[in-house]
């Protein structure tokens, strides 16, 4: 199979904004780490499939504004973007990526999925839902649940992120 890469750079403008636009009615932040998955079409052309952000907030990270780039699926040979789906899809390796290369650089990651696909990517990927709707987690550190749930309170109360 031609092969995903998962990277981060340094603007995500540059790489997903069109269809983060599409998605959100918005161009992406210019804050925060910008993670995509790219689909290598053929030696060094490489499309945009995917994008996260995740932001340093405190001692957590904040995991936001995910979109796939659906259009950009359409430029997928059918037999990948099966495979693709059969691994767990663009989004899910692309989280998968961003725990792996955080995951010494904060106490948990924090998302908020109203999107009952992304919900289920979420899951399957690693977050467990909060008592707040929509508020899931990820604990890389210890903690004690008065420790867990001061921080979920915590990351709740900023609000919509």
């Amino acid at each position: 199979m031609k092969e995903l890469s998962f990277t981060e750079v340094s603007s995500g403008k540059d790489f997903a904004d069109d269809f983060f636009l599409a998605a959100f009615g918005d161009h992406l932040p210019e804050w925060g780490h910008h993670l995509v998955c790219f689909y290598r079409m053929e030696p060094g052309v490489f499309l945009p499939l995917c994008y996260v952000n995740f932001l340093k907030y405190e001692n957590v990270i904040l995991v936001g504004g995910a979109v796939t780039n659906r259009a950009g699926f359409k430029h997928v040979d059918p037999a990948h973007a099966a495979q693709i789906r059969a691994e767990g899809g663009a989004y899910f390796k692309l989280l998968k990526y961003g725990f792996e290369a955080f995951a010494d650089r904060c106490d948990a990651f924090f998302g908020r999925a109203g999107d009952s696909r992304a919900y289920k990517v979420d899951i399957q990927a690693g977050f467990i839902p909060t008592i707040h709707q929509y508020l899931i987690v990820k604990f890389q550190k210890p903690m004690n649940d008065d420790e867990k749930n001061a921080l979920i309170e915590k990351i709740n109360g900023i609000g919509p992120f």
